[in-house]
């Protein structure tokens, strides 16, 4: 039996949560300070959004949780073998993703910093949920029984035009 492999290593992980938590902090003093943002800035942080890490942080929560079930989550046997948009989106639900998401960009930069540093409780919690919802996101489609002849009244002749 082959032994559980890490998506990430320790030390990789650690550095892509301390390197969002820079992001998120640059944030969170671009938007509380009222001063201009030089193109310097914006340049050196490339083209980084507040959506595009809340989205990192799930994929870290996502990662963590599978990390912390001991396996590694499959991709399950889609017929045109890509995964459909809404599987990462239903995997964590929605009581999650309200814990990431705010309208108040202050309050939301504060969200995904607390999600950060408590990684292991949401994490656990994640895992909990996926080991029971992940049933019913990966169901298999049964498969198309085969055609079966129809035995009944043989088809009607067409009638032919009266053209007189």
């Amino acid at each position: 039996m082959k032994a559980h492999r890490r998506i990430l290593t320790q030390h990789r992980f650690q550095r892509l949560v301390l390197w969002t938590l820079a992001m998120l902090s640059w944030f969170a003093a671009v938007l509380l300070s009222r001063r201009p943002i030089t193109k310097r800035h914006l340049y050196r942080r490339g083209d980084v959004s507040l959506a595009w890490l809340r989205l990192r942080v799930r994929d870290l929560l996502i990662i963590r949780a599978a990390e912390m079930l001991g396996r590694v989550i499959r991709r399950p046997n889609w017929r045109n073998a890509r995964m459909p948009s809404h599987f990462r989106r239903s995997l964590v639900g929605a009581r999650l993703r309200r814990a990431l998401k705010h309208k108040d960009p202050a309050t939301h930069i504060a969200k995904l910093v607390a999600v950060l540093r408590n990684l292991d409780a949401h994490a656990a919690e994640l895992a909990r949920h996926i080991r029971t919802r992940r049933r019913r996101l990966c169901h298999k489609a049964p498969s198309i029984a085969p055609a079966v002849a129809l035995f009944g009244a043989p088809a009607l002749t067409p009638a032919l035009a009266d053209s007189s």
